[in-house]
């Protein structure tokens, strides 16, 4: 048996319904092409667009999408059921969807999750639909506050980017860096709602937006922490999340120390790894918003007088740091500690999306209690996973339908503090003995035994 199967035996999924394990996860690249072609060849699509048990059909119809053409372009083949969900609060895609039916699916689905009608999470939708009804933002580009902050983030970065190169100061060259990073952050906010010039604020990170909305809002927000969440397996075999056994010391403990430089050069390896998928031919074409990231050395060059040279290399520090920034804020931002659920872990017996949702994730109470904190360290993440398309701006008036139907269903949603998440995200790579005690039903091992992280 190869070692590419051994990997796959021992990794086996413990959600049950996610029953075969992702096609092309193994693969040398981690990309947001690969990983779409894994679902198109595990989905029982048959080319067309899945949702639950049915097929459909909605070729043609991309440009007349009210969110965009691209995540009609992007998921044909694939099963966009938790997508569907998701993504529209209100019922009209519904009532819309039912003209595009073809046929039922001949295989059953290769994901996890329900969506009852009486269950956590469409209880929950109802009541946020309500408590958004007369919210004129909600489907829109985004709140003008946020707008107005993503462009004094975009603006400053610029600014100060054009200064460090003037003055060869590396001190405002890492402030234009971690500017870089605030900006990328709240840009991510608008990848998630209908195409917006606001969203290519992203690409200044050397990232694709169009390529982070198939990683990041197609598997990771729909995914959190399981086999099909290309953001745990973007990073092995240099960060392995997930705990299975095969982990050994190097990836376990070694990866403390180099995870800086991982960071450090996250943005330049996407970018990298993007124009090798697209020259493999993964159908993601070269678009003009991979330009983006040269307006930053194209402003030294001819505004600060800088050298292309110099231009080149101050560039390649800010983004350096930049990435540095964003790759720590992100990985200790919500997902990574030992009492966070990953896949291996025992789940609780409910699979309801919404529910599983909650116990991938936790917030941080400092973070969310600030709008440009939200904006800028993906605050309110609870509620921005389970409702990825309304502005963060608004996420707050989420809570009280939030929190009473927790309460309802009796679950607990407790916070993690931000030197703690920090702290268990090195935790969680070096845990190799998943948690037999589902959540919501005990304290996890590792509540009870905190060495056990260490055996």
């Amino acid at each position: 048996m190869g070692p590419i199967v051994e990997i796959r035996e021992k990794c086996r999924s413990s959600l049950p319904g996610l029953w075969k394990y992702p096609s092309l996860r193994d693969g040398p690249l981690h990309t947001a092409g690969m990983w779409l072609q894994g679902r198109r060849e595990d989905d029982g699509a048959e080319g067309l667009w899945r949702v639950h048990d049915r097929l459909y059909d909605l070729s043609g119809w991309e440009k007349s999408h009210p969110g965009g053409a691209d995540w009609i372009t992007l998921t044909k083949g694939t099963d966009i059921t938790e997508a569907f969900e998701v993504h529209h609060i209100r019922n009209v895609a519904d009532a819309m969807l039912k003209q595009f039916y073809v046929r039922d699916a001949r295989t059953r689905r290769n994901s996890p999750y329900t969506f009852k009608e009486n269950g956590f999470y469409r209880t929950l939708k109802a009541r946020a639909r309500e408590a958004l009804a007369n919210e004129k933002y909600v489907g829109s580009t985004g709140t003008m506050y946020s707008k107005i902050l993503a462009d004094s983030l975009v603006t400053s970065m610029l600014a100060l980017s054009v200064v460090a190169a003037w003055t060869h100061s590396f001190a405002v060259a890492m402030l234009a860096g971690l500017l870089l990073a605030f900006t990328a952050i709240c840009a991510h906010n608008f990848t998630h709602l209908k195409d917006n010039l606001r969203m290519y604020y992203f690409d200044f990170s050397m990232m694709s937006s169009r390529d982070w909305r198939i990683s990041h809002v197609l598997s990771h927000h729909l995914y959190t922490n399981t086999l099909l969440d290309l953001e745990v397996s973007m990073f092995e075999p240099w960060f392995k999340f997930l705990p299975f056994e095969e982990k050994n010391f190097f990836t376990r403990y070694v990866s403390w120390i180099y995870s800086p430089i991982v960071g450090a050069i996250s943005f330049h390896v996407c970018c990298i790894s993007r124009v090798v998928d697209r020259f493999r031919g993964s159908k993601l074409e070269m678009r003009k918003s991979d330009l983006i990231p040269l307006i930053i050395p194209a402003s030294m060059v001819f505004i600060a007088g800088a050298s292309l040279l110099e231009a080149l290399y101050m560039w390649t520090y800010i983004t350096v740091c930049g990435s540095l920034f964003f790759v720590f804020i992100g990985l200790t931002a919500a997902h990574h500690h030992p009492l966070i659920f990953h896949d291996g872990d025992t789940p609780r017996a409910d699979l309801d999306w919404g529910i599983q949702q909650l116990d991938a994730v936790r917030d941080r109470p400092v973070i969310s209690s600030s709008d440009i904190l939200a904006l800028t360290f993906f605050g309110h993440h609870g509620l921005h996973h389970l409702f990825p398309t309304v502005d963060h701006r608004i996420l707050h008036k989420l809570y009280p339908a939030f929190q009473k139907t927790c309460a309802e269903f009796g679950i607990e949603y407790n916070d993690i503090g931000f030197s703690e998440l920090v702290r268990g995200a090195y935790l969680q790579v070096a845990r190799t003995k998943p948690n037999t005690v589902p959540p919501g039903s005990g304290k996890h091992q590792y509540h009870r035994n905190p060495k056990m992280l260490s055996k």
